[in-house]
C-alpha cells in the first residue's frame, strides 16, 4: 500500500484523504500548508500554529540550505527538531526562485546558477543536489527541481521547460534510490517522501505530455507547478485540469502556490488534495482579515472602537478573546500583536474552511456549486 488513500469522493471528484509520511506521522487531506519560508511561518510560534488547526507547513529547502545551513540542520536533529514543529514538513526545491528577478538565475541541463540572497554569492543546485538538501534537512516530503517559467512565455520555451523538468525529475528519482543518499539523514529520521512536479504553463498538451512522462517516474506524489502566477483564472483552471485528468488517483495532487478560498474550493472540487500559499498570512500582516465571502481591512477607521469580533461564531484565539476595535489599535499603533493576532485568525479561517469541506466530501454532499459563505452557515 502507497502513502496515500482515499476516504471519500464527492461530486465529479472532489476527494478526502489521508496522507501518510514515512515517519508515521498521518495528515489529513484536502491539507492546506501555510509557508514557513525561512523555517518558520512570520510571527507564530509552533504551539500558535498547531492551536489553527495548521498539520503541515512548507519550507523553502534551498534557502534554508544556505542558512542556517544543511550541514547545521542535519547535526542539530533535522528540521522539525530545529524548528520545534512535531507536524509535517514539505520542503520546495527553489525551483520557483526562477522566475524572480534577484536570484538573478542561470539556467543549464545540469541545473541552475542562483544568486545568494544572503552574500550574493552565486550557487549552484542541480536535481542531485536538492535530494540531497531534502535528506540532510529530515523532511517528509521533498519536491524535486523544475524548471518553472515566467508568464508570459513562449510556446517554445514553456515546452524547454517541461523537458527540463522531467529529466531533471528522472535523476531526482535515481538520486533518491541511491543506498549512500540514506547516510545523509539526520539520526533516526527516515528518507522523505519525492514530489515530481508537473510544468507545462498554459498549454493544455504540453503539460498534458509532462504529467504522463512524470507519472511514468512512478514517483509517490505531484505537485502541480507553474500555475497562478500571472495568468488568468480560466487558463489556470483549464490547465490544472489537464494535469489532474492524468495524474493517478492513488497519489496525492498537490497545486503549489494556491490559497484564496475561492480557489481553494474550486481545486478541491477538481480533485486537487493539498495546497499552499503565502495569502493568507501576508494578507493578515497587511490587516486583510478573512470573513465568509470577503475580507475585512482592520485598519479602516470604521472599525476604531468596535466591540466585536472579526468573525462571528469563530473560535480562533483572536476571535475568542480580542476586538476589531483592538486590533484595529494594533495596526495603526504599528504594534507586532497585530499581525500576529490577524495571522492566528487568517490560518484559522483556511483550516476551518479545509475542515468543512473535508466533511463534506466523506459525506458525499459537495456538489458543484459551493461558495466559501454557504460552508460558513
Amino acid at each position: 500500500m502507497g502513502p496515500f488513500r482515499l476516504e471519500g469522493v464527492s461530486g465529479k471528484g472532489a476527494r478526502a484523504g489521508i496522507l501518510r509520511f514515512p515517519s508515521g506521522l498521518e495528515v489529513r487531506t484536502p491539507l492546506f500548508m501555510p509557508v514557513a519560508t525561512k523555517m518558520c511561518v512570520r510571527t507564530l510560534d509552533p504551539d500558535e500554529l498547531r492551536l489553527t488547526g495548521t498539520e503541515a507547513v512548507i519550507t523553502n529547502g534551498f534557502l534554508s540550505s544556505l542558512e542556517p545551513g544543511s550541514g547545521t540542520i542535519r547535526s542539530s536533529g533535522g528540521m522539525h527538531r530545529i524548528m520545534g514543529w512535531e507536524g509535517g514538513i514539505f520542503s520546495d526545491s527553489g525551483g520557483f526562485q526562477l522566475i524572480r528577478k534577484g536570484f538573478d538565475a542561470r539556467i543549464s541541463e545540469e541545473g541552475v546558477s542562483l544568486r545568494s540572497p544572503f552574500n550574493g554569492e552565486r550557487v549552484m543546485i542541480g536535481p542531485e543536489d536538492v535530494v540531497d538538501m531534502h535528506f540532510s534537512h529530515g523532511v517528509d516530503v521533498g519536491m524535486v527541481l523544475d524548471h518553472c517559467p515566467p508568464y508570459p512565455s513562449g510556446r517554445d520555451a514553456v515546452e524547454d521547460s517541461a523537458n527540463r523538468t522531467v529529466y531533471w525529475a528522472r535523476r531526482s528519482a535515481l538520486r533518491a534510490h541511491d543506498p549512500e543518499t540514506e547516510e545523509l539523514l539526520p539520526e533516526g529520521r527516515p528518507p522523505p517522501l519525492l514530489f515530481g512536479i508537473t510544468q507545462g504553463g498554459i498549454f493544455k498538451d504540453i503539460r498534458k505530455r509532462c504529467t504522463r512522462k512524470l507519472v511514468d517516474i512512478d514517483l509517490p506524489g505531484y505537485g502541480i507547478g507553474g500555475l497562478s502566477i500571472g495568468e488568468s483564472k480560466d487558463d489556470t483552471f483549464r490547465a490544472l485540469e489537464a494535469s489532474t485528468s492524468i495524474l493517478p488517483e492513488d497519489r496525492p495532487r498537490y497545486f503549489m502556490g494556491v490559497g484564496d478560498p475561492d480557489d481553494v474550493i474550486r481545486s478541491v472540487l477538481a480533485g486537487v488534495d493539498v495546497f499552499d500559499s503565502v495569502f493568507p498570512t501576508r494578507n493578515a500582516r497587511h490587516g486583510s482579515l478573512f470573513i465568509p465571502g470577503s475580507r475585512i481591512n482592520i485598519r479602516n477607521r470604521k472599525w476604531k472602537g468596535s466591540s466585536e469580533p472579526i468573525m462571528q461564531g469563530c473560535s480562533c484565539a483572536t476571535c475568542r478573546r480580542f476586538t476589531m476595535g483592538y486590533l484595529h489599535h494594533l495596526f495603526r499603533a504599528g504594534e507586532v500583536l497585530g499581525p500576529r493576532l490577524a495571522t492566528i485568525h487568517n490560518l484559522h479561517f483556511m483550516q476551518d474552511l479545509i475542515k468543512e469541506l473535508r466533511s463534506m466530501i466523506i459525506d458525499d454532499g459537495l456538489n458543484d456549486i459551493v461558495s466559501v459563505s454557504s460552508l460558513f452557515e
